[in-house]
């Protein structure tokens, strides 16, 4: 009788082990639901892919600006980021030098709020030092632009996503105006805060920035040089420097190197402000950038 319960306690035993094994197949094995699942969504294409139509226009009840938007903001498709400039020399009048270099930018889904009147007339704003303020009150205007009704940027743009940038005088003002805690990305293109506190602002300003900030030179011949290789040394937040040494002072605005530089500040401004893949690889990749002669490229705190 022993045996018989011994043997009927195995038969059991072996049973409830089938069952679990066959239970833990089914629950292992992709349901046609899971199989039919897409794949992870791909990274966005890069901002630099676009090529929108760009209109440049006064802006809207302030003479001090100029706008650089796609024409048709609904066919960028999504809100987009708005970027305060500051000109060479500081130039708050007149800004045909950058029209170019902006236009680009602007091509790429990109709204430029630049210092200057579109028509070049008298502003009432005078030129040659740093006005951060003009900056800060670019993004405060495209802030409004956003609420207005009638804007052509009604509701098109995300604010959360603010940069500054600037070219050489300009790129003292874009530095100081990224202090403001709506900035949350800063282009120098041939600039840097100078040691001897030239224009007004010292290298301390520096350790008030609290977004990642990119330093672009043209290399030895570019009088703003010393100051982008310092000035990259002395920040604490992520930052990037960018060296071509063909550029000079101006070439990424107007020379040979205009089509590449803007193409690097798209791609940092992509990679910051839209956490894009592709151009993060491309700025910080040593197969990206820095592959490309004659750049050289530093990163640090990313």
């Amino acid at each position: 009788m022993s045996s018989i319960t011994t043997a009927a306690r195995r038969s059991a035993v072996a049973l409830v082990a089938l069952l679990l094994a066959v239970a833990a197949a089914i629950a292992s094995a992709p349901s046609s639901a899971s199989a039919a699942s897409p794949a992870p969504a791909q990274d966005d294409p890069p901002l630099v892919d676009n090529d929108f139509p760009v209109t440049r226009e006064g802006a809207y009840g302030d003479n001090r600006f100029t706008v650089f938007r796609p024409s048709d903001p609904a066919a960028v498709g999504e809100p987009m980021p708005v970027l305060a400039f500051g000109n060479g020399a500081c130039a708050h009048t007149d800004n045909s030098e950058v029209t170019q270099a902006l236009t680009f930018l602007a091509s790429k889904g990109i709204v430029v709020v630049d210092t200057g009147s579109a028509d070049g007339s008298d502003n009432g704003v005078p030129s040659g030092q740093p006005i951060p303020s003009l900056l800060t009150d670019a993004i405060t205007w495209a802030e409004q632009e956003q609420n207005r009704a009638d804007s052509p940027l009604y509701q098109q743009l995300d604010l959360s996503k603010v940069a500054t940038a600037g070219h050489s005088c300009g790129g003292l003002e874009a530095l100081i105006a990224a202090q403001d805690d709506r900035v949350s990305a800063t282009v120098a293109l041939n600039s840097g805060l100078f040691a001897d506190g030239s224009y007004g602002y010292s290298r301390d300003e520096l350790q008030r920035l609290h977004a990642p900030v990119m330093f672009l030179d043209g290399g030895p011949s570019d009088i703003a040089y010393e100051n982008s290789q310092a000035n990259y040394e002395l920040v604490s937040v992520p930052a990037v420097l960018g060296t071509q040494p063909d550029a000079g002072h101006v070439g990424f605005i107007t020379g040979y190197q205009m089509t590449e530089g803007m193409t690097v500040v798209v791609s940092f401004l992509d990679m910051v402000l839209n956490g894009n893949q592709t151009a993060r690889d491309y700025i910080l990749d040593p197969s990206g950038l820095a592959s490309q002669a004659p750049w050289s490229v530093s990163s640090k705190n990313f």
